[in-house]
């Protein structure tokens, strides 16, 4: 497979779990992290003068959650993928998040990858889905 060049902010509360993400992508050479933030409200401030093509959103954090923060950008720069990374995969919250607009939903159990493929899929204007949720989910 041949990976197109893609750049991305993260939003996550976690500083482990944001700090491990961030590690394991330098080793995809065709990935920018460009921001990461412990919040949404934080990221939106970080990325609105230079737009990411993809945005990883933790689902919940403080200030500003994910579902907030996905609202607010697909409101005002839709050109820009959401992909909400959760250790919630209940098949409710993800169909409202589908409603919401978002591109893409992956379980934090996912191997890194599977975020790579993720954030491809994104890339070429495709959504991805994680597998246990694609099972259980009508698209």
């Amino acid at each position: 497979m041949e990976y197109q060049p893609l750049t991305l902010a993260v939003a996550d509360d976690h500083t482990l779990f944001r700090k491990g993400v961030l590690e394991i992508l330098k080793a995809y050479s065709e990935i920018t992290v460009i921001a990461d933030a412990c919040n949404g409200a934080e990221l939106i401030e970080k990325i609105e003068s230079t737009l990411p093509d993809i945005v990883m959103l933790d689902l919940e954090m403080p200030e500003m959650d994910g579902i907030a923060t996905s609202r607010y950008l697909i409101s005002k720069f839709p050109e820009v993928k959401i992909l909400i990374v959760s250790m919630y995969g209940e098949e409710s919250l993800v169909e409202k998040l589908l409603d919401e607009g978002v591109h893409g939903y992956l379980l934090k159990s996912a191997e890194p990858d599977e975020l790579r493929h993720a954030l491809q899929i994104l890339k070429s204007g495709r959504n991805y889905y994680s597998h246990e949720i694609r099972n259980n989910i009508s698209f």
